[in-house]
């Protein structure tokens, strides 16, 4: 459920001139690599064998939109090796869903009503998309690089720039204390084109031997989204969790090539 990631003083001159030494000191001192911080990561949520134990995982919770009054139940459902099933039931208004089954992202709203996704904003859900995305070990990564020391939240984390095949770029941001991966920025593909998203990740719990974050707050366009995770389950493969909706289906099988 990658919600891709979350993004985000300026100093007067003399305060500039006066700490000269102390900011080449401060530049001199070398980040940690973008690799060992992953690691440590994963470390922190309990190893790589927790993280590639299973092939399903599905969680349930509940979403808002505080300055619209919205909310809602959430169902996320994700499989082995790039399977996701989102779905937000808001009283009054109905469901919202998107999915990707592997080749094919699409979406389905009261709004905007059944649509498959094409260009960047299919790729960005492809490079989203995979199981263990945790890991940062997809063959869609072309480069990371830690960039920077920042504040998210009221966290200071080091700043993960990664560069994606695609040409895309987003920005990890790892805990300076626990290690853990705190949120990111990216822009966020829509169909009226990118948009700044800022996600931070918080009030990590253990489930089945593995922690997650169990509130996500996304801020687009001024907008904060929270979703509450309430619980993570794990298992053996369930394909019939990722059936799209008959509407989706049919699109599918109308595209060129199908």
């Amino acid at each position: 459920m990658s919600a891709s990631f979350v993004r985000r003083g300026i100093a007067s001159l003399a305060a500039a001139l006066v700490f000269v030494p102390a900011i080449a000191l401060a530049q001199a001192t070398p980040l940690p690599a973008a690799r060992d911080l992953v690691a440590r990561h994963v470390v922190a949520i309990g190893g790589r064998d927790a993280v590639v134990r299973h092939q399903f995982f599905r969680a349930k919770g509940t979403f808002e939109m505080p300055a619209a009054g919205m909310a809602g139940e959430l169902d996320v459902a994700g499989g082995h090796p790039n399977l996701v099933l989102m779905k937000i039931t808001i009283p009054g208004a109905g469901e919202i869903l998107q999915g990707f089954d592997g080749t094919n992202g699409w979406s389905m709203d009261p709004f905007s009503g059944p649509r498959l996704k094409d260009g960047a904003e299919l790729a960005e859900m492809m490079e989203e998309a995979e199981y263990a995305s945790v890991l940062r070990e997809s063959a869609n990564i072309a480069s990371m690089e830690t960039t920077e020391k920042v504040t998210l939240g009221s966290e200071e984390c080091y700043k993960v720039k990664i560069t994606w095949k695609s040409g895309r770029e987003s920005f990890d941001c790892y805990s300076t204390g626990s290690g853990l991966l705190i949120g990111g920025f990216s822009k966020q593909e829509t169909p009226m084109g990118a948009v700044e998203s800022v996600s931070e990740f918080t009030e990590y719990k253990e489930f089945a031997g593995l922690k997650q974050p169990t509130k996500i707050t996304l801020t687009v366009m001024n907008q904060q989204q929270v979703m509450t995770i309430t619980s993570y389950e794990y298992g053996p493969m369930q394909p019939a969790a990722f059936t799209p909706p008959a509407a989706i289906a049919t699109l599918i099988t109308q595209k060129p090539g199908n």
